[in-house]
């Protein structure tokens, strides 16, 4: 194999700004087909992309499409099934975030993943942005010393593109949407929690929406280091800033894709760097051309499909800390 032919399904937001072009721009990748349940979506996607072949069967597309790997783009809700679905016809997979509804349909998953040979993943582009790449390399030196806690905050104005109702039970909460990155990187950091600690409102009950619309979360880890995190999706601004602390220094970010391309501070004792981090504009795009490669040379991608699931499980015991006002266990057993 030298490129990689995509079959895309989902036509939608997401899909349409940034995975498709990124899917077309990649290094020894080809988009090869789209489907989606609206014809005249998924045609509009394709013509401005120059795809030739559109469908609006899933099970169809997967069996005719001559594409080795699928992207999925649609809601949360199908994610597990049409991944599953996905590597039963031997496709190689690469999922939207969040990945599932919960952390025990993301499980099925996970374990259908390690018997198969196919390259799977669930995006995360951040992991790929150079803001990320950066302090990972600080941290691996102990520029900080031994990572201790932090603290990161994700205040936007209200998002919903499609004006569809959120709600909880179709898995559209804040804390799944905004929060995937955030808790992804505490734990690729800080590795898995032991507790979470967690409150969260719905400000606006006359809204079509259930979810929260401000939390703060706790996490604790095995080690005693602390991480927390303010959401806030009513906000009349941006902010999306990251600091974490170590025994030495610490490491900031005031701004983080895609809210913010900025650099990566490190703060010690002898004072004050500052490193310029620019991720390319298309947030996705590192994110394909890591997992093309590993396609095509057999390995890991950078984003893996048990990293997403241990967010989720981790996002579990968050919702049980806000239904019980108590600290919850994170039941990972690996």
């Amino acid at each position: 194999m030298k490129k990689v032919k995509w079959l895309l399904a989902g036509a939608g937001d997401i899909a349409t700004r940034r995975v498709g072009p990124a899917l077309v721009d990649a290094k020894n990748s080809e988009l090869v087909a789209i489907c989606d349940l609206s014809q005249e979506r998924a045609a509009k996607l394709a013509s401005s992309l120059n795809v030739k072949t559109v469908f609006t069967d899933y099970d169809k597309a997967l069996g005719e499409s001559g594409a080795d790997a699928v992207y999925i783009a649609t809601p949360q809700s199908a994610h597990i099934e049409m991944s599953l679905k996905a590597l039963k016809t031997g496709m190689h997979l690469l999922c939207e975030k969040p990945l599932g509804l919960n952390g025990k349909e993301c499980l099925r998953l996970l374990n259908a993943v390690r018997k198969s040979d196919r390259i799977t993943s669930c995006s995360n582009y951040r992991r790929l942005s150079e803001q990320y790449k950066l302090t990972d390399a600080m941290l691996k030196r102990q520029e900080i010393g031994k990572l201790v806690g932090g603290w990161a905050v994700y205040s936007t104005p209200f998002y919903n593109p499609s004006n569809h109702p959120i709600k909880k039970a179709l898995g559209m909460s804040r804390i799944k949407e905004l929060g995937f990155y955030q808790i992804d990187i505490v734990q690729s950091f800080f590795g898995m929690p032991s507790s979470v600690m967690a409150q969260a409102a719905t400000l606006d009950k006359a809204a079509r929406n259930d979810v929260e619309d401000i939390a703060t979360v706790v996490l604790k880890f095995p080690g005693g280091e602390i991480f927390t995190i303010v959401f806030n999706s009513n906000s009349p601004g941006t902010r999306h800033e990251l600091e974490f602390f170590g025994s030495e220094g610490r490491i900031y970010w005031p701004e983080w894709p895609p809210h913010g391309n900025g650099p990566v501070y490190k703060i010690t004792r002898s004072g004050t760097e500052k490193f310029e981090a620019h991720t390319a504009e298309n947030w996705h795009l590192p994110m394909v051309e890591d997992y093309v490669d590993a396609v095509l040379k057999g390995r890991q991608p950078v984003c893996t499909i048990e990293s997403a699931v241990k967010t989720e499980i981790i996002t579990d015991a968050i919702f049980r800390s806000i239904e019980s006002g108590k600290l919850e266990l994170v039941d990972w057993k690996g």
